[in-house]
């Protein structure tokens, strides 16, 4: 099963995971690719919202098809503007999913505390925590560095589908 996870925001990251089956019912988890896109704030909104549309289409193109796309559920900004460049970044997100004949099921969508307690145990870690329990989930190497929050967020996301679906603990 190939997933493409979402942490959409005006700069929103973007994980590729493989889950295979082993021997045993046991799931091997594997980050295929992990990115983000930085968008500048001198910048106009609609170039932003371009920019993080290409990124959508580059990722779909490259490292789909995808068995699943699930995204973390948006429930406030922290002001008017904020809101406002979040749900600019879900249309050009899913402008692209579209062109590919994809769209996130309600159900494939995860609170942020469902996010963090997939990744941790606990829905109120911060960031670092979230990293590492992501880390610690697939077992990436000590030398592995995420550029940004969203890159490891993304990921977190995937885990959340994946408890959520019963197909990890």
């Amino acid at each position: 099963m190939r997933i493409l996870a979402l942490d959409i925001s005006a700069s929103p990251g973007f994980a590729v995971l493989d889950v295979k089956a082993l021997k045993g019912g046991q799931k091997k988890i594997v980050l295929v690719h992990v990115d983000s896109v930085k968008t500048d704030s001198a910048t106009p909104d609609s170039q932003r919202y371009a920019y993080i549309e290409a990124k959508t289409v580059q990722t779909i193109h490259e490292y789909g098809p995808f068995d699943v796309v699930c995204r973390e559920h948006f429930t406030k900004g922290r002001s008017k503007r904020a809101t406002q460049l979040v749900f600019g970044a879900w249309a050009a997100v899913d402008s692209a999913l579209g062109r590919y004949g994809y769209a996130i099921d309600a159900s494939n969508e995860f609170t942020p505390s469902a996010v963090k307690k997939a990744a941790t145990g606990k829905g109120t870690a911060d960031k670092d925590e979230v990293e590492a329990g992501v880390r610690e989930r697939l077992k990436l190497p000590d030398d592995f560095t995420f550029k940004t929050d969203d890159e490891s967020d993304a990921v977190a996301i995937a885990i959340a589908y994946l408890q959520s679906k019963g197909m990890i603990g």
